[in-house]
């Protein structure tokens, strides 16, 4: 078949322009050029994470399109515009009903998760399933993949675990069971530093908490090691009293930008008894919770870190939302 007859197929066509056209050719990237013709052919119905799973691309290699479009000033055109993601439907029991009898992927889902739960699924759960594998987007067999994870590791399986993990793997690219089990391996290298964190960071005999976790996650990212985690902590309670997760990654965010990651290298940066002399601003702010005003004895902003004063001013702008809420 020639190629030149794919250029008016019946029905509806789009139209791209001779220079954007020119780029894509000039840049040799493949990838970014397949993005684009999917981007034109769904306009704003475009998803990301449907795109990913469409064009079977890692989220590193999609990411690298993204960034190849944006330099070649194409992902500004009409059909290439931001895209706010839509919200998740909410399915009925007919519904679910008919996706578990018409589709076998999604069946296999559903009755690997019957199998490891010993009963029937809920509504909700299934609800929560469909969701992931419909809106979300991952494929069935890299969500069995996941529920085994869940099972193993919290020998448990619950909606809000299955949808928050489902989001992990989405973002991360996790698109085939290669990818999966690779993850997977990763997470469980990682398990005895994430352990050692979350018990410097307090978080023993208990689930962690959203704000827990992904202080660990910045941790794990970032390359700091339990002793430099405790150092953050120790020194963002001499400087307001209590525990606040912003503060807290305000300061790891800070040293991250710096360059430096271990006790030795944050303590050359900056010596502990500078430190110990340096006033901050007291707050009262529940641990993990909404961040209150600084108090009348706050030090002034002068005298503060450059983080420091980022994150008073986060404090204000959430209690100037919570009055004028």
């Amino acid at each position: 078949m020639s190629l030149v007859s794919l250029l008016m197929p019946e029905g509806e066509f789009r139209v791209i322009r001779c220079e954007i056209a020119d780029k894509l050719i000039q840049c040799g990237d493949g990838d970014a050029a397949l993005l684009y013709l999917y981007i034109i052919r769904h306009g704003n119905r475009f998803q990301e994470t449907q795109a990913m799973r469409d064009l079977r691309l890692s989220k590193e290699r999609f990411e690298r399109a993204v960034f190849t479009l944006t330099n070649l000033a194409i992902a500004q055109s009409p059909t290439a515009t931001e895209i706010t993601p839509s919200p998740a439907p909410r399915y009925t029991a007919s519904e679910l009903r008919a996706a578990r009898a018409d589709d076998h992927r999604f069946r296999a889902v559903c009755d690997t998760a019957e199998s490891i739960l010993g009963r029937p699924l809920t509504d909700a759960l299934q609800r929560t399933l469909y969701t992931v594998y419909n809106h979300i987007g991952l494929p069935a067999e890299v969500i069995i993949e996941l529920l085994s994870y869940l099972n193993r590791d919290k020998g448990a399986i619950k909606g809000r675990d299955i949808e928050r993990e489902a989001c992990i793997w989405s973002d991360k690219g996790i698109l085939t069971t290669a990818d999966a089990q690779r993850y997977l391996s990763e997470v469980e290298a990682e398990k005895p530093l994430r352990d050692a964190l979350f018990q410097t960071l307090g978080v023993v005999g208990r689930a962690p908490t959203a704000a827990e976790r992904s202080l660990i996650a910045l941790c794990l990212e970032k390359g700091f090691p339990p002793d430099a985690l405790q150092l953050a902590i120790q020194r963002m309670k001499r400087g307001i009293g209590q525990f606040s997760a912003s503060y807290l990654r305000k300061m790891l965010s800070s040293w991250d930008q710096k360059g430096v990651h271990t006790v030795a290298e944050i303590t050359a940066l900056e010596p502990e008894s500078i430190r110990k002399n340096q006033p901050t601003a007291p707050v009262t702010e529940p641990p993990f919770g909404n961040a209150a005003a600084p108090s009348a004895g706050s030090a002034q902003p002068a005298q503060l870190a450059d983080w420091e004063k980022e994150w008073l001013e986060e404090v204000k702008r959430r209690r100037a939302a919570r009055e004028e809420g």
